[in-house]
């Protein structure tokens, strides 16, 4: 069975655990499928998998590296980049349409206002929580990846 690379129409949540999001992107891939492109026995990537246990059954970087591979899902290297205050953005060259870059503006726009309901809602709390941090942190990592996307299909305007 074979499966194109996964391309999110719509912003897709990315766990702040990269263990979580190993285990998000292989099983919304599908474990199975997932186990037979990496040849990989799927009870062992299940094992791999497993977020809620502390064994040595975890994905190494070769895992990870080849999952994300596969699945073209970014969402285990956002992990990394969150946990360790980085952002990270794909450099593929895209189309540059007129369509696309309204595209890519519209996404811009819709990544500020989710950061800024986040905000708004943690603010309207009694108290501003770690969490509601966390939301709007991941929201702005959302923001600056569009932001910088953008620009880089701006670039793909320039003539000379």
């Amino acid at each position: 069975m074979s499966r194109k690379p996964a391309v999110p129409l719509s912003p897709v949540f990315v766990p702040l655990s990269p263990q979580a999001a190993f285990r998000a992107v292989v099983h919304g891939y599908g474990v199975e499928a997932m186990a037979n492109a990496l040849l990989m026995v799927e009870g062992t990537l299940h094992n791999k998998c497993n977020a809620d246990e502390d064994s040595h059954h975890k994905p190494t970087m070769q895992d990870v590296v080849n999952v994300t591979r596969v699945s073209g899902d970014h969402r285990i290297l956002e992990s990394l980049d969150r946990m360790f205050n980085r952002a990270g953005y794909d450099l593929n060259a895209g189309p540059v349409s007129d369509e696309a870059l309204l595209e890519l503006l519209c996404r811009v726009n819709s990544e500020s206002g989710a950061m800024h309901h986040a905000l708004h809602k943690g603010l309207a709390q009694d108290d501003f929580s770690l969490n509601d941090l966390y939301l709007v942190r991941s929201e702005a990592f959302d923001l600056i990846n569009a932001v910088l996307n953008f620009v880089q299909r701006l670039e793909g305007l320039v003539d000379e």
